[in-house]
């Protein structure tokens, strides 16, 4: 039984086995039709969700399995009403696989809580445990970004990657940022993570991605310029978070943030720096003309809604290698 929790928990070889199975499935939908008929996925958010619930549950009907949704409003699993522990071996008694997403707000702002509750579940869970997103990682769309960035460049050593700090009216996880850091450093890409100062990410995180980089063959660097940063990128992905020594407190964090509300907003100028056929990338939801303007959203470079139609076919390719005996 193996749990997905974070993507640095898998080896490299697996991912690329994932990776090839969402392409076939992709390509070949009709093949794994009903493949896992008969099996039951749980879907428990303790959080809202669009892309990541709606994409799961669609790819486990393709496959013949039984999706049920779970809402922390309505039931009692959780990590106060019931223990971790009774919910988690009660549920696999049920269950197939069980799926969560935890965001801080569900744990206080307590970094790590999340990701720890969840790392809890898969403790006593019988099946397993894939995370819908925590507070450290959301291994599903890391999957589905370097499952992209492979699909439309073809291969991703050696390519430039851009992650981007972006404005935003309040701080949001570290969960995508980390995440796609990580992956993209262990393909080979040459990342430059560019955000204003005191943005920046969890220093393990940062260790990481360096040991990622120097085993790929690829490159980390960081800065805070966003017109160096761009220049020939390849793929440009941009997100928000926190600034970490403000976490949990938003009025704070807020006076560091604002002074940022117009040069931060991605403009379709800004991409004017990076290559031709660049690639521009963010995992929704957005605030239009907040976070990117219209024309940075809907530009030639844009593959927002490719990018978020190929999160079904990586949870399928997912749920197919945890449960196909």
């Amino acid at each position: 039984m193996k749990d997905f929790i974070s993507t640095q928990d898998w080896d490299k070889e697996e991912l690329d086995n994932l990776l090839e199975l969402a392409a076939d499935m992709k390509q070949y939908p009709e093949k794994y039709s009903n493949s896992l008929a008969g099996k039951a996925l749980l879907m428990f958010f303790y959080n809202p969700s669009t892309r990541t619930r709606n994409s799961t549950q669609v790819a486990a009907y393709q496959l013949g399995m039984f999706p049920t949704f779970n809402s922390i409003k309505d039931s009692w699993i959780g990590y106060k009403s019931e223990s971790i522990k009774d919910t988690s071996i009660v549920l696999s008694r049920y269950y197939d696989a069980i799926g969560i997403r935890i965001f801080p707000n569900s744990v206080n702002w307590i970094y790590q809580k999340a990701n720890n509750i969840l790392r809890k579940f898969a403790k006593w869970s019988e099946v397993p445990i894939i995370n819908f997103e925590d507070d450290m990682y959301h291994p599903l769309q890391a999957l589905t970004d370097i499952f992209t960035i492979k699909e439309k460049k073809q291969e991703c050593a050696g390519k430039k990657i851009v992650i981007s700090w972006c404005y935003h009216p309040k701080p949001l996880p570290f969960s995508v940022p980390n995440s796609i850091l990580l992956m993209s450093s262990r393909y080979g890409m040459d990342v430059n993570l560019v955000h204003p100062e005191k943005y920046d990410l969890d220093p393990e995180i940062i260790s990481a991605a360096k040991v990622n980089s120097s085993n790929s063959g690829g490159s980390l660097t960081i800065s805070h310029d966003i017109e160096e940063a761009y220049q020939d990128a390849d793929v440009v992905y941009i997100k928000s978070w926190g600034a970490k020594q403000f976490y949990g407190d938003p009025k704070n964090e807020k006076e560091l943030r604002l002074p940022y509300r117009d040069s931060w907003r991605i403009k379709s100028t800004y991409l004017d720096y990076t290559e031709k056929n660049s690639i521009f990338m963010h995992c929704l939801p957005i605030r239009r003309n907040i976070v990117a303007d219209d024309d940075a959203i809907d530009g030639s470079h844009s593959i927002i809604y490719d990018l978020a139609e190929n999160r079904l076919y990586t949870a399928k390719a997912l749920l197919y290698y945890l449960l196909k005996k």
